[in-house]
This record gives C-alpha cells, sequence and structure tokens, in this order.
C-alpha cells in the first residue's frame, strides 16, 4: 500500500506539473514544442555555426553544409549530449526530410514551388542547439523550377531547336540523308524531342488547360512509340517499309484520339 501510494502521490505531480506547464493555449503548444523538439544550450566559448548553399549538378541537387565548431559524429549516435557534435536536421517546407552526416549531400528531388530549405544543428540525443535561446540553423529558399509555364515553353523550344541544329544533330541529319531518311526517323533525334518537353514541361502540367494537357499527353506517349519503332528498326528487328508504315500510324493516332478525347469532353457538356 505504501508503494501505491507513492506512485500516486509521484503520478498526480507529474500531471499537475504538466498542466501548469501547458496552462492556456501558448503555453501549451510552447510546452508539446519543447517536450517534442528538446533543445540544448550552447555553452562552449566558440560558438556553433551553420550555412547551407545549394549546388544544381546535371539533374540533380547538392546541399553543401558550412559548419564551424561543431563536429558531424555519425559514430557517436544516441551518446554524448552536448552542443560540439552531433548531426545536421534537414527540413523542406518544414517537413522533417533526414538526418546528414557529411558536408554535402545528394538530393534526388525537389518539390515544386517555392520552397524552404532548413538545416539545423542537433546533438547526438536528438536535442536542437540553440544559443541565446536561437535555434543554430540556416535557411534558404528555392524556386523549382528555376523558371515559369511560359519560360519553360521558351526552354522547351529552344532544346527543341537545338536538336536539330546542335553539332550532333546536323551529323547525324548528314548520316539519315546519305541513307535516304529523314531526322524524324532516329530514335535519337525522337528521344532528343521528347526529353526537351519533358524535362522543361512535365513540372507545369497542373497550369496546362485541359485540352492542351491532352494534347501533351498524347503527343509524348506517341513520341514514346515512335522511339521503340525507330529502336527496332536500327536494330535490324524490322524493315524500313515496316517502320515507315507503322510510324505513320503512330502519328495519325494523334488527331484520332484528340478528337476522341474532344467528343468525350462535349458529350459530358463541359
Amino acid at each position: 500500500m505504501y508503494f501505491f501510494n507513492k506512485f500516486l502521490i509521484l503520478f498526480s505531480f507529474v500531471f499537475s506539473s504538466i498542466d501548469v506547464a501547458a496552462h492556456g493555449d501558448e503555453g501549451r503548444i510552447e510546452f508539446w514544442k519543447k517536450y517534442y523538439n528538446p533543445t540544448i544550450e550552447v555553452i562552449q566559448e566558440k560558438t556553433p555555426s551553420i550555412k547551407i548553399k545549394l549546388h544544381k549538378i546535371g539533374s540533380f541537387y547538392q546541399l553543401e553544409s558550412i559548419i564551424k565548431n561543431f563536429d558531424l559524429t555519425p559514430e557517436e549516435d544516441m551518446r554524448n549530449n552536448n552542443s560540439t557534435r552531433g548531426y545536421v536536421k534537414l527540413f523542406i517546407n518544414g517537413d522533417f526530410v533526414t538526418r546528414i552526416y557529411h558536408k554535402r549531400f545528394f538530393m534526388k528531388k525537389m518539390p515544386i514551388g517555392n520552397n524552404e530549405i532548413k538545416a539545423i544543428l542537433s546533438s547526438n540525443m536528438d536535442h536542437d542547439l540553440t544559443y541565446k535561446n536561437k535555434l543554430v540553423e540556416d535557411t534558404i529558399y528555392y524556386q523549382f523550377p528555376e523558371y515559369n509555364f511560359a519560360e519553360a515553353r521558351a526552354k522547351s523550344y529552344d532544346l527543341f531547336v537545338k536538336c536539330e541544329f546542335s553539332s550532333e544533330g546536323q551529323t547525324r541529319l548528314k548520316e539519315l540523308n546519305n541513307q535516304g531518311m529523314t531526322l524524324q526517323e532516329s530514335s535519337h533525334y525522337l528521344q532528343c524531342v521528347h526529353d526537351s518537353r519533358s524535362n522543361t514541361l512535365d513540372s507545369f502540367k497542373k497550369q496546362m488547360k485541359k485540352y492542351q494537357l491532352a494534347h501533351y499527353n498524347i503527343t509524348q506517349d506517341a513520341l514514346l512509340k515512335r522511339i521503340d519503332l525507330w529502336k527496332s528498326y536500327e536494330d535490324n528487328q524490322i524493315s524500313l517499309n515496316d517502320a515507315r508504315n507503322k510510324n505513320k500510324f503512330i502519328e495519325d493516332s494523334i488527331d484520332v484520339q484528340m478528337n476522341e478525347f474532344i467528343a468525350k469532353i462535349k458529350d459530358n457538356g463541359h
């Protein structure tokens, strides 16, 4: 009975303390913030700091963390809770992404829109570092894609033109002409055309009008089919005559599918 009463006293003390700490809406919010996001105050003379930079490398991004007076120590995970070592917490648009234990971190994907990228220094015991009650962190903003829809269409057209008029495109054109063929009969050229669109316009599908989006999807799908078709010819799997006949059928099907889409929209009263 003694131990039971002692437990009740301790239990009531803990929850009465929580109730006091969390009194009022602002108090409750502040309490749970501290409960779920514990912090550790910097006490050493040399204050830790972090600055982040985003570098674009091909189609990927590399986040560089410039850290001073703080060591990244993955080998001490969940040990040694102090403000001199630990890791970097990465947040994008307020959502936790990952822990970072290296000064350079590759990011394969970037959300569409204006993104807030935040990096916070954290101890090995998941306590965020604070100095004078402020988080030791850095925040940058990055717009992805770097251009708007109108600029994307212009960029797509520029890339499309380069498919033919680049030095590589002109070399391929001469080779095809010598065989009595056109650029439209090259899987390399068609792939270039497809990619010039997808790499710039796919991110803006939500901004396309329904007819525009339908035509875009149908033509892109047709390009993929034509790419596979001409690869078959280039691999000597079908004859040139068969390839041309099938290519014409795919191209003609674009208008057929668009007319079917328009008719369906009209039937639905939209």
